[in-house]
């Protein structure tokens, strides 16, 4: 249970913030400016990597629609023998075509956007450095196949609905095996293929899906961005991921963003879209204070993002099946549940209507929030990224929302907890209401990240 500040004690076990007056150094401070309208909510966080069924229908519909998933991205990963991929002959496509196809089908029953995975359908995970790969000594003859029978199986299943081509996946990670050059021509072969084809009616495609996000000294990055340039094969949306490490200041879209910008403007390649369509780390974000962090960053540089998938399981099984892991259930015969990271994006697409407000993250770059001015309400989410300690939250032109320069609110506390994905969160837990006067149009609310709540998100609401 978070704690409070000593001349708050009595309301101890009920809420995890307090009005306070001390000096903060911006690098412990996120802010909600109710002044900004920054638009409708675009619930840009809401996307999954695999997590869908083979069998339609498996999960609830509810599970899909109340937390408003958007951006889905399959294509049969991980299937064992018969069902290797492309690489070992097409009959062993097959059922991982029936896979992204049945994906395919569900993620536009909820109006989604599906990205399909070239490389899974390829079968990269179980090719080595001794087999054929696409390019080798000069000869595209195989893989144009290969792209002649995945675009036939869309054209003759009338996918083009939704549908976003996602070139060759984290490349520089494991899942390409020949040299940078030949990953190069084999991403221009695609996007001509795809976009000298009109019965395709445009497809987007998608890339370069790497796993780093852009650095300087990446030549994977610095050689992308110079050849789309020059051949003229810029995706419509550009990817990457982030799912590196806490440290690693380039594993934060505030950076990341910034660099790639600078990049993509210094090679001469087009502005587009920015997707990212991987994040959260294993080892520590698989929590809601991870996501609504996340989220936080998407929401303020409207930027979509698609959460990471750590799952396997035999054949599989568990990848294609969780919602990325935000339900689960132990056996067939017992009905999904869902859990804290779940609740978060729920009340992210439910509760949070009306128009985003301004914010800013802290410097520290470790607290960050969301918020929405609804008609009735300010909601905030509010993420640390996982980690202990004591963070402040200002809320600035209070009479923006028609609220007096001077006066009290009544602040409400809801705390998303998390132990493990497994782990069943029916609601958000209630940690009570707390009343605190403000001066000078703003109110500051201390923010305590303790040890047994380290993995928990916030939300914070008050009327207006």
């Amino acid at each position: 249970m978070a704690q409070l500040l000593p001349f708050v004690a009595t309301l101890a076990g009920f809420i995890n913030c307090a009005a306070v007056e001390r000096r903060w150094t911006p690098d412990a401070v996120a802010t909600v400016d109710l002044a900004i309208n920054k638009g409708a909510p675009q619930h840009l966080a809401s996307g999954i990597i695999y997590g869908i069924p083979d069998v339609p229908d498996q999960i609830p519909d509810h599970f899909y629609t109340d937390i408003g998933l958007q951006w889905f991205r399959a294509g049969g990963a991980q299937m064992i023998a018969p069902n290797h991929g492309w690489s070992w002959g097409e009959a062993e496509m097959e059922k991982r075509w029936e896979s992204t196809l049945s994906n395919y089908k569900t993620v536009r029953k909820y109006n989604g956007k599906f990205q399909l995975l070239l490389h899974d359908l390829w079968g990269t995970e179980f090719t080595d450095e001794t087999m054929e790969w696409p390019g080798d000594n000069g000869d595209w003859t195989d893989f144009d196949l290969f792209l002649n029978s995945v675009i036939g199986r869309i054209k003759a299943n009338d996918m083009l609905p939704g549908l976003f081509i996602d070139i060759w996946n984290e490349p520089e990670w494991g899942f390409w095996k020949r040299p940078q050059a030949q990953w190069l021509d084999m991403f221009g072969r695609v996007i001509n293929r795809f976009r000298s084809d009109v019965a395709l009616g445009g497809i987007q495609m998608i890339g370069p899906s790497l796993s780093l996000p852009p650095t300087e000294d990446s030549t994977w990055w610095s050689n992308f961005l110079t050849y789309v340039a020059a051949d003229n094969s810029a995706p419509d949306l550009y990817s990457w991921h982030h799912i590196e490490a806490l440290d690693n200041p380039a594993n934060d879209l505030q950076n990341s963003l910034v660099t790639f910008n600078n990049m993509r403007s210094t090679a001469g390649a087009p502005e587009r879209p920015v997707n990212i369509n991987e994040y959260l780390n294993l080892a520590d974000e698989l929590n809601p204070a991870a996501t609504v962090w996340h989220l936080s960053r998407f929401e303020r540089y409207d930027t979509s993002g698609l959460r990471s998938n750590w799952r396997g399981g035999p054949d599989g099984s568990d990848l294609r099946d969780f919602l990325a892991s935000l339900i689960w259930r132990d056996n067939h015969d017992l009905p999904y549940h869902p859990n804290g990271d779940w609740q978060a994006l729920k009340y992210y697409k439910t509760n949070m209507t009306g128009y985003r407000a301004g914010t800013t993250g802290s410097e520290d770059r470790v607290f960050d929030v969301y918020a929405t001015v609804g008609s009735d309400k300010l909601r905030t989410l509010a993420g640390v990224r996982v980690m202990t300690g004591t963070w402040a939250l200002t809320f600035k032109n209070l009479s923006a929302v028609g609220l007096p320069p001077v006066g009290e609110l009544r602040i409400q506390t809801w705390g998303f907890t998390y132990e493990i994905p497994e782990a069943e969160l029916d609601a958000p837990t209630d940690r009570g209401i707390a009343t605190h006067s403000y001066t000078n149009d703003e109110i500051t609310i201390a923010i305590y990240q303790t040890e047994e709540d380290w993995k928990t998100a916030w939300a914070f609401e008050f009327e207006i």
